[in-house]
């Protein structure tokens, strides 16, 4: 499918999204306030309404159980990172929301309104306007919901209700020139009770870089023109969800999805016998692939317990053809081509509730019973010589969960022990082509005062490898630049890729020991730490440098010349014998809300209402696109301004008060205690934290830091985020070269301007609603410095080879469309 094909058949099923929505009638939640605790009389926002149930604060849309978030953000919080959605709202959280452990990749576990949904794609394009409060809770929540114990919960609470339309358009470039990137987004988003709506298409545009708009150093008199450094690249996405609720208490959501995408890369000289002086032929590659996803999400609650029932279809297509050099006679040889389509589909459902009372109160039991089927049918021709793939998997799984208070921290000598809760997990999975494989955990948590918690959990995990490790058709890639550690040189060799059916499943067992402090309670300021420490067995892995030892490892995946240079490497996936680490990361978020003397006057008495239950009846107003529960000021104070406001001059804002702004600080440092791999019995352990690698690319940071600042205040924010790694060495044991790696600092920083609360918005009103963002991505354009034995650097360790863009400005223009807001009569 050619991408003018693609773009017209995601313009058609947006266009027909945005007709089914508009089709659609979508009643409006009453505005009367006792039916909406979070508007008072005047439709000003205030805080939201606090139930208490047996003694526990519950906030509407929080997750099950008793779990209390490591971090809470308000609207104004999140208006402070100045992002455009929840996808961005993650990247920015980074360290707070990721996890070192399992599987997961530091990715978490998302929740709307403390429910599962289909899968991410249903929340990621929400703007952060429509969100009314985030929560980032601990990796053991992840398992009430049907989820392996291995990623942090995020669950982002949407406001009631929500109406707009947002155009947004980016531009960036490296200020080294040489490339830029376009992207255009547009969206429509209508929240009304349960009931949410939403198209999102996205159009983005990049032009390629070559070696020759860089400082890039060749031995082999090649032009550079002739490679790129970032392929061309075109894509399309577009992503649509309709949700409602069906029954008292039952609600459902439904999620399509289309994205496709093509690529160009320049990997070389075609060494083309018949071109003329001056000419340039270079081998190309196109890679085009496209994804078709459907999914769908049904969550209720029946006696007590909660349940839920989700489904997923995707359907991915990749073709790859690249073109291969002319032979020592001048003959065109034919280019190596490969296809892939995967196709998968899978249900889970969940049940959830209370089994039985304990003293300290009631266990709770997590049932999840899943099934999926993935099929892989691929197509590879290479020198002649055509090469079928036709894989699948099907597997079922159970997993059951058991949270058990054991004391409840009350009165009597147990009572000075404080809360105390058990947790017991398992989960048996049966796969088509690996057959049962098992896991098995449990852990503590233990809070002797409200202000401390700890966590002690064990894992014991089997996994399999992917399908796409298994069989992915063969790739060959010539003119991959690699260092070579025996012979401490550079060389270009042909890289091949693909499957290895010949992998076998891994075990992981993990032991984590966690701490979090929130030690003042006027003073918004969290501290974690988190031990962790973890073994896995037959791990599987991309396959590593090309050292003296891994090379001993695997002699028949290294290909070398009759001179001993290095020509070939079969660079498919591996299993390592063991793979032992610990590592201890820990840190802060500190958060504090400020508000102007205009804002500050009169707080207290709507947030106050708030709290203590329906205020009084009175002349409502419609609040269709800012209503819902937003925070206001300080201890609730309302947001101020007109009642007509909108995103408008200091005093008034349907998003809170314009005149308030947030100050957040966020250091965490991560500090790797040992870090081991064993490639095979008989060979030594390799010591990744004292001179070996498996990365021919970088080595493994013993210490890193990372820093989030962000701080806003009447409509103009300032956010700055720096990492820190520190550098080594890298020696191979066997052959003596090595090489030495510096330390990294970068910073990004995000400057944005909300224009609407911005006093000269009142003389231009299209300003409201818009705001204007400037990024700088690597402030100063630091690079990896890489030397070897001789003090010189290496050719594939160029700067402008390890991060061809370096400094990136990003320029965003945002707009969001309200509808004006109506006043009802007074009758």
């Amino acid at each position: 499918m050619t991408f003018v094909t693609s773009l017209l058949t995601g313009t058609a099923i947006a266009l027909s999204c945005v007709a089914l929505a508009s089709a659609q009638t979508i009643p409006e939640p009453a505005d009367d306030p006792a039916l909406d605790p979070a508007l008072d009389e005047e439709g000003y926002e205030v805080r939201e309404l606090v139930v208490t149930a047996s003694g526990q604060r519950v906030l509407p849309g929080s997750v099950v159980g008793e779990a209390v978030p490591e971090v809470t953000l308000d609207p104004a919080e999140i208006r402070a990172l100045g992002v455009s959605s929840v996808e961005e709202l993650l990247a920015a959280l980074g360290p707070q929301v990721s996890s070192g452990r399992g599987r997961g990749g530091g990715r978490p576990v998302v929740l709307l309104n403390g429910v599962r949904v289909s899968s991410f794609r249903e929340v990621r394009d929400i703007p952060p306007e429509a969100i009314l409060r985030v929560e980032v809770l601990p990796e053991e929540v992840s398992l009430r919901y049907g989820y392996p114990a291995d990623q942090r919960v995020v669950n982002f609470v949407l406001r009631r209700r929500f109406n707009a339309v947002t155009a947004e358009t980016d531009w960036s470039a490296p200020t080294a020139g040489g490339q830029s990137t376009q992207e255009l987004e547009g969206q429509i988003l209508r929240l009304a009770g349960d009931s949410r709506t939403q198209v999102n298409i996205e159009l983005e545009s990049a032009s390629s870089l070559l070696e020759s708009e860089r400082d890039v150093a060749r031995t082999d008199g090649q032009d550079g023109a002739l490679r790129t450094l970032s392929p061309a690249s075109r894509s399309l996405e577009v992503n649509a969800v309709y949700a409602r609720p069906l029954a008292e208490g039952v609600s459902a959501s439904l999620n399509a999805a289309f994205e496709t995408s093509d690529t160009e890369s320049r990997l070389g000289p075609s060494d083309n016998p018949y071109l003329a002086a001056g000419e340039l032929d270079p081998l190309r590659r196109m890679n085009d692939a496209s994804t078709a996803h459907l999914g769908g999400a049904v969550n209720g609650a029946v006696s007590g317990w909660r349940w839920s029932l989700t489904a997923n279809a995707d359907r991915e297509t990749s073709r790859s053809l690249t073109e291969v050099a002319y032979d020592a006679t001048g003959a065109a040889q034919a280019p190596t081509q490969s296809r892939s389509t995967t196709t998968s589909a899978d249900i889970e459902a969940l049940l959830n509730g209370g089994l039985f009372d304990l003293p300290a109160g009631e266990v709770n039991a997590a049932l999840t019973l899943g099934a999926s089927t993935l099929k892989l049918e691929g197509e590879s021709f290479r020198a002649g010589v055509t090469r079928d793939t036709d894989l699948g998997r099907d597997l079922g799984r159970a997993q059951l969960n058991l949270d058990a208070p054991l004391l409840d921290g009350g009165e009597g000598v147990l009572g000075l022990i404080g809360k105390v809760s058990a947790n017991l997990n398992g989960e048996v999975r049966e796969l088509s082509d690996f057959g049962t494989l098992t896991t098995v955990g449990g852990g503590l948590t233990w809070s002797p005062v409200d202000a401390v918690r700890l966590i002690a959990s064990v894992t014991d995990e089997d996994g399999a490898p992917t399908v796409s490790q298994l069989g992915a058709p063969e790739t060959v890639t010539p003119g991959v630049r690699v260092f070579d550690f025996t012979r401490g040189e550079t060389v270009e060799v042909t890289q091949i890729s693909g499957g290895n059916p010949n992998l076998s499943a891994d075990n992981r067992q993990v032991l984590k020991l966690g701490l979090t402090l929130k030690p003042l309670d006027d003073i918004d300021l969290m501290l974690r730490a988190d031990y962790t420490r973890q073994r896995l067995t037959d791990e599987i892995a991309s396959f590593p440098a090309a050292t003296a030892e891994i090379e001993a490892a695997f002699p028949d995946r290294f290909v070398r010349d009759a001179t001993g240079q290095l020509i070939r490497i079969d660079n498919r996936a591996v299993n390592f014998a063991r793979h032992d680490t610990e590592e201890l990361r820990w840190g802060f978020h500190y958060s504090r809300r400020f508000s102007s003397p205009t804002t500050a006057q009169g707080a207290g008495q709507p947030a106050a209402r708030a709290a203590a239950g329906p205020p009084p009846e009175g002349p409502p107003q419609e609040a269709r696109a800012g209503g819902g529960g937003a925070s206001g000021g300080p201890s609730g104070a309302p947001s101020g301004g007109p009642p007509g406001g909108g995103f408008g001059p200091p005093g008034g804002g349907r998003f809170g008060p314009g005149g308030g702004g947030n100050l957040q600080l966020a250091v965490f440092h991560t500090w790797k205690l040992k870090d081991e791999v064993l490639i095979a019995d008989g060979l030594p352990a390799l010591d990744l934290l004292d001179g070996d690698t498996l990365s021919s690319g970088s080595l493994t940071s013993r210490h890193q830091v990372q820093v989030q600042a962000g701080v806003s205040k009447n409509g103009l924010g300032a956010r700055l985020e720096g990492t820190w790694s520190q550098g080594g060495e890298v020696e191979s044991a066997l052959s003596g070269s090595g090489l030495t790696f510096s330390d990294l600092t970068t910073l990004d920083l995000r400057l944005f301007a909300d224009l609407g609360q911005q006093p000269m918005a009142r003389e231009h009103p299209w300003m409201r609603g818009a705001r204007v963002s400037l990024s700088v991505e690597n402030l100063f354009d630091e690079r990896l410095d890489v030397r070897d034995a001789t003090g010189a650097v290496p050719i594939s360790y160029q700067p402008d080879l390890l991060d061809p863009q370096g400094r990136v400005v990003q320029l965003s223009f945002r707009k969001l469309f309200l509808p004006p807001r109506a006043v009802r009569p007074v009758e």
